[in-house]
């Protein structure tokens, strides 16, 4: 067990009327090593512990000073420190003068005759328990800043994680899902809808003769008809259809509960928003149109798995370009043998089943 220290001293206010017992008392303190703060007057006290640190108070006080039993509280409301103990030095303290001395905030009363040696030692046991207080608001205060700072450092290791998914999952140019993200949420998507036999379907959108656009008017002009384009699908389609940006000018659109009719009407309202929408470049206005493919499960039969859907939707998609754009085509209009074949190659481009087919070069007759 650690020994008690008995080398702690420190600043002590020494408050007492009778002047020639305060030189005493002082003298006394001062030679074990104290230093002190004489003080005469509740006034000159109060004064004392508001100018500077003190670590301890000794009060001398008469039997009949009843207004010296609040004065603790008082002056340990001037110093304004946490914790500041008080002894009270009395003539021959009563049980109940005792009683309501330590009630009103003392920490220690003891009779004025008691020796300096005992008054030192009791002074010191009080210091001890100072100091550990002391220690243990310092420890608390330095946990609180150090919680604070690591509360600090965690919001905004959130925020930075948040803005990382955002570039990770979004399109810088139109602020809509990218590919990778796109394809994990149809791959959910299509399994909450295999699971519980929901209908599912997805778009397949391209800008008509996009490559005209950039050669014609630059690619700001191109850019800037893509960010008009994003924002008519966010603003025709549900707030829980997934819209993203899965190539230069192509653009993918996922409709959960979504039959082919409803999917077909959705596919209709963008396309006719998007040809009467005036897209003004340089003062001039550009005439834009789109061709849409659709897929839907589980109306199309030959769907087994997600990307069927986007493979599907795409080919109805070529099938809307080489018919002459600006339109939409449902999957199930292919010819029950094309949709057949297009099936057993998708399966044989993509022999794991993961992510989109990889077609041959050349086949991509859309611009």
């Amino acid at each position: 067990m650690e020994k008690p220290r008995t080398d702690i001293r420190g600043r002590v206010l020494v408050m007492d009327e009778d002047r020639a017992r305060l030189a005493r008392r002082c003298g006394q303190l001062t030679a074990a090593g104290w230093q002190v703060v004489p003080a005469t007057e509740t006034v000159a006290a109060l004064a004392a512990v508001r100018a500077g640190p003190v670590d301890l108070v000794l009060l001398w006080v008469s039997a009949d000073q009843a207004e010296a039993m609040d004065l603790p509280g008082v002056l340990r409301l001037a110093a304004d420190v946490p914790h500041l103990p008080v002894v009270i030095l009395a003539p021959a303290p009563a049980e109940e003068t005792r009683c309501q001395f330590l009630d009103g905030g003392a920490d220690e009363i003891v009779p004025d005759e008691i020796s300096s040696q005992e008054l030192a030692a009791r002074m010191r046991a009080l210091m001890r328990v100072k100091v550990l207080q002391d220690e243990l608001r310092a420890s608390r205060a330095a946990l609180s800043a150090s919680l604070a700072r690591e509360r600090g450092l965690l919001a905004q290791l959130r925020r930075d994680n948040a803005h990382l998914l955002t570039l990770c999952s979004t399109d810088p140019l139109t602020h809509l899902y990218n590919v990778r993200h796109f394809d994990s949420i149809l791959e959910s998507a299509f399994k909450i809808a295999r699971r519980y036999d929901r209908d599912l379907s997805v778009l397949v959108l391209d800008l008509d003769h996009f490559k005209v656009i950039n050669d014609t008017h630059g690619h700001p002009s191109g850019d800037y008809v893509l960010k008009e384009f994003a924002v008519i699908l966010k603003r025709t389609v549900r707030d829980s259809d997934v819209v993203a940006r899965t190539g230069g000018e192509e653009f993918s659109i996922i409709l959960p509960d979504a039959t082919r009719d409803q999917a077909r009407q959705f596919a209709e309202r963008i396309r006719r928003a998007v040809r009467r929408r005036k897209f003004i470049v340089y003062g001039q206005a550009i005439h834009v149109t789109t061709s849409i493919g659709a897929a839907s499960y589980p109306q199309d039969a030959e769907i087994t798995e997600a990307h069927m859907l986007t493979y599907f939707a795409d080919q109805a998609l070529l099938r809307a370009k080489q018919l002459g754009r600006d339109r939409l085509v449902c999957f199930e209009e292919l010819e029950p043998a094309e949709r057949h074949g297009l099936r057993w190659r998708f399966l044989a481009a993509e022999p794991g089943r993961l992510g989109r087919p990889v077609l041959p070069a050349g086949t991509d007759q859309r611009r």
